[in-house]
């Protein structure tokens, strides 16, 4: 999935760094911002247990699958030959025209640019069929989220965008005029409890333990939920009616403190304190709003912080323009990666 601060080019920094840091013997991690899961299914698949949480809806699914699940579910009622029948019936459904074609299609009512005709409709034919089955007890709770997720993860693919739902593109990038088809997820089995969370960061850490809380907030401005609006509505399907050129939901539930320069220390402050892990590991890179003083201060509270630094290529959704000039040239990155030893 396409996601602004993506760490899947950076696991093994992180893991690396982790092995630097002394943390050798730790049995449980915890992901606090999940996103798309990457973080906390590359611990799963090393043998930790995994606690995930994010407060976006597509994320709990990511999560759900890719975390909690350990073994693909039967779908015994759908299909005898299992995730495979039922994907061959859902991307073989005749297309329709409903809530994808008309807010997210060229040729729908709003006319957006997100998906062509032809994937719009078959979103709507699939997403429809999956709540359909769900309503009429076919699916059970674990095979509800592997489609949902699926269908999630296929849209995405040939989303007909830069790298955010923020605007769609005026051209057709050629992935986009593919025809979406749904795939079987790489479910993994750790044979451990793990546990997802759709909670605000800062209240679900009062009520969490593990050898290892891994921190990943929003560095900047640029709140998710208007960024990936598509794939929440994809998400929670409850045919909201959208709102201006780019078609957003209402967001003004999911606005997160930590993308707000006003809001975002304090918020960063509380989480720290509230922390009940041997280790706090904290990524944060160079364009965060927060100052790297005031975070190794924050951390200092806690215990000793060791530093670790990698510079990457950075997830850009637009090239620098009059409205928009990032901070640092030649589109590289610093990656801070905080670990503290608590004591305190």
């Amino acid at each position: 999935m396409k996601y602004i601060g993506n760490k899947t080019r950076l696991l093994e920094f992180i893991d690396s760094s982790m092995k630097k840091a002394g943390i050798n013997t730790v049995e449980s991690f915890v992901d606090l911002f999940s996103g798309t899961a990457s973080v906390g299914k590359y611990f799963k698949n090393k043998g930790f247990r995994v606690i995930s949480n994010d407060f976006m809806t597509y994320s709990y699914y990511a999560q759900y699958v890719l975390i909690k699940i350990n073994v693909m579910p039967s779908f015994d009622k759908i299909s005898k030959t299992g995730i495979k029948g039922v994907l061959k019936k859902l991307n073989t459904l005749e297309p329709k025209e409903g809530y994808a074609f008309e807010n997210y299609a060229p040729n729908g009512k709003y006319h957006r640019q997100y998906f062509s005709d032809d994937n719009a409709k078959k979103i709507d034919a699939i997403r429809d069929q999956i709540e359909l089955w769900h309503n009429d007890y076919l699916l059970n709770e674990d095979e509800y989220a592997v489609l949902v997720y699926s269908l999630i993860d296929a849209a995405d693919f040939v989303a007909n965008i830069s790298g955010t739902y923020g605007a769609y593109l005026k051209i057709w990038r050629s992935m986009a005029l593919k025809p979406l088809t749904l795939r079987e997820p790489n479910i993994t089995n750790n044979r451990k409890d793990n546990e997802i969370y759709q909670e605000d960061a800062n209240t679900l850490v009062d009520n969490i333990y593990a050898d290892v809380v891994y921190l990943d907030p929003p560095y900047n401005s640029r709140q998710y939920a208007p960024n990936f609006h598509v794939l929440e509505s994809l998400a929670v399907w409850d045919k909201q009616e959208l709102t201006g050129k780019t078609g957003q939901r209402d967001y003004s539930n999911k606005k997160s403190a930590y993308c707000k320069k006003t809001t975002a220390e304090n918020a960063f402050s509380d989480l720290v304190n509230k922390i009940h892990s041997k280790y706090i590991i904290l990524s944060y890179n160079n364009e965060g709003i927060i100052a790297k003083k005031r975070i190794i201060d924050i951390l200092s509270n806690r215990g000793k912080v060791k530093e670790y630094t990698k510079n990457y290529r950075r997830f850009r959704t637009e090239s620098d323009n009059e409205h928009r000039r990032y901070k640092q040239c030649n589109d590289k990155v610093t990656e801070h990666l905080f670990i503290v030893h608590i004591d305190k």
